[in-house]
């Protein structure tokens, strides 16, 4: 007799199975590239800024899913693929800014990338630790959000509320406690969306309105939404009168990049002209970061051709940047101490000259740009040191030095960088800066979008702050924002040009320059523990009570 083996057909349960599975990872992938596609758009087409709503709002919906290694993978990988997505310039300008090979760039662009992505994923990953249904979660998350935001450290300093400038009524309240506040503002428009989405019976199944915390929540959403709005009206109105009434200054603002061959040559011709043109209308001229010489700080003129040449060093040792202007002028360059082969230390500076050259003041910068003026952990590590050499130490500054000439205009400079860190334009406020003053180099950015994003990050200093920012780049983005944070003139991008404004200089200072950003975080991360305790009481109830111990 000879029997023959037959493959068994698989059950059907298991293939079903199988399939569900299939789907259910499929559609994981599809809600994981559909929310970061959601969530990067603002940042890549700022008109658009419901998108950031709605990408908030999506993982709130599945906020109860999320638990676990596979929710909280999920929520990373979209936070990587969100920033990836909104973010794709970073390895070209990585690489320009170290001068490395694009391998090693890429290296070090995700690693800034996936510690950014963690500052994305934390909110999501708090509420769904603490078990609240999706119609509460927005609050534990935009609590979370507004810490997070505060605390950990970013080389591109993004947040949440960034994103929605271009609907500029909603960002007014940066004034009041800084840009965090108008990330929770940002989670309190997806949490209304939720409750929208729920109401209407789109989605079901997660939370019950007439339970009271639910309904607190929703309620909650709406009120700050509302509140918000009106701030923001109640304030454009407001400041647009005090811009009225102000006094003004006539600033000329001249775009080209330095780092050219013809670049300073492009610089002095261009502020000839315009001055030229109109001498009673300029009372400042304004050029980029890096776009002048090297300079002693004991130098106090630049008028003498011998001083300048021994008082300086290279590049560009003996330069004078605009003879016989006769109208102050604000540049960018460097200032050094001690020896001139081996200087002690060396600044990024803004130096202010007056009509006749004489130094009327320097700004030494005081925020280093990472990857681009610094490495970090190479002052721990002499591997790092060697593996990212700069072309030369800087050190910061330590001053908010306020520049002044003999005009009304007290001006509060920053320096590239530093136009995206709140502190450093509120500290220069309260040392009684009217205007602020960005010079820009940004040669490395190569990216129209790159200089955009840099520009939005800027726009709330102006908020924060309630004054005019005046942005001279050397490739752009050249421009005048209102204390509103719009903006009122600009240059197109990476074109030479001059850009002339009459400035108002306003005084007095925000409830956010006096108080500082640590008063909304503190509040908020107050706000966490109740969270946190009634999760860990959920979990704990859950696991059941504990066994006796056995005798």
């Amino acid at each position: 007799m000879v029997s023959i083996a037959t493959t068994a057909a698989p059950r059907p349960d298991t293939a079903t199975d199988g399939r569900r599975r299939a789907l259910t990872m499929a559609f994981a992938l599809f809600g994981i590239a559909l929310t970061a596609v959601i969530l990067a758009t603002p940042w890549l087409v700022q008109e658009l800024v419901p998108c950031e709503w709605i990408g908030l709002a999506i993982p709130l919906l599945v906020i109860r899913r999320l638990k676990g290694w596979w929710g909280e993978t999920t929520v990373l990988a979209t936070a990587l693929l969100a920033l990836a997505i909104a973010f794709h310039w970073t390895p070209k300008v990585v690489a320009s800014s170290l001068n490395a090979p694009l391998p090693v760039a890429f290296a070090v662009a995700a690693a800034i990338i996936f510690l950014d992505a963690i500052r994305l994923a934390a909110p999501f990953l708090f509420a769904a630790r603490v078990g609240v249904s999706p119609l509460v979660a927005w609050l534990p998350a935009g609590l979370a959000a507004v810490v997070v935001e505060a605390i950990m450290p970013t080389v591109f300093p993004w947040k949440h509320g960034y994103a929605q400038i271009d609907w500029y009524p909603l960002v007014q309240s940066a004034d009041l406690f800084g840009p965090e506040t108008t990330t929770l503002v940002a989670f309190a428009h997806a949490g209304v969306l939720v409750g929208i989405a729920h109401a209407s019976g789109l989605v079901r199944g997660f939370g019950d309105p007439r339970r009271r915390p639910e309904r607190l929540a929703v309620i909650a959403a709406v009120v700050l939404v509302a509140a918000n709005a009106l701030y923001g009206f109640a304030a454009v109105r407001f400041w647009s009168a005090r811009i009225a009434a102000a006094p003004t200054i006539g600033v000329l603002a001249v775009q080209a990049n330095p780092e050219e061959g013809d670049g300073v040559e492009a610089l002095q011709t261009l502020s000839r002209e315009a001055c030229a043109a109109d001498p009673a209308g300029v009372e400042l001229v304004c050029w980029p970061e890096c776009s002048g010489g090297s300079y002693s700080s004991k130098l106090d003129s630049l008028a003498d051709p011998e001083q300048v040449l021994e008082m300086s060093r290279d590049p560009r040792r003996g330069f004078q940047p605009m003879p016989s202007l006769d109208c102050p002028l604000l540049f960018g360059g460097k200032c050094w101490v001690g020896h001139r082969e081996k200087p002690r230390a060396v600044h990024q500076a803004a130096i202010l000259l007056d009509a006749a050259e004489r130094i009327a003041g320097r700004y030494h910068k005081r925020h280093l740009m990472p990857f681009g003026e610094y490495v970090p952990g190479s002052e721990w590590s002499l591997e790092v040191a060697r593996m990212f050499p700069m072309q030369e130490p800087l050190e910061e500054g330590t001053e908010a030095t306020v520049l002044a000439g003999d005009g009304p205009a007290r001006l509060g400079v920053l320096l590239c960088y530093e136009d995206m860190i709140p502190s450093a334009a509120r500290s220069l406020v309260a040392e009684s800066a009217n205007v602020f003053v960005s010079l820009i180099n940004g040669a490395a950015f190569t990216a129209p979008l790159t200089l955009r994003q840099h520009r939005l990050l800027a726009q709330m200093r102006a908020v924060e702050s309630r004054r005019f920012l005046v942005r001279c780049a050397a490739t752009g983005e050249t421009c005048v924002i209102s204390p509103l944070g719009t903006i009122v003139d600009r240059l197109p991008l990476q074109a030479r040009g001059c850009l002339k404004a009459r400035v108002p200089l306003l005084e007095g200072r925000t409830l956010f320059t006096r108080v500082g950003n640590a008063l909304l975080p503190s509040v908020c991360a107050l706000g966490m523990v109740p969270f946190g305790v009634a999760g860990y009481r959920r979990r704990r109830a859950a696991r059941g009570p504990t066994p006796p111990a056995a005798l």
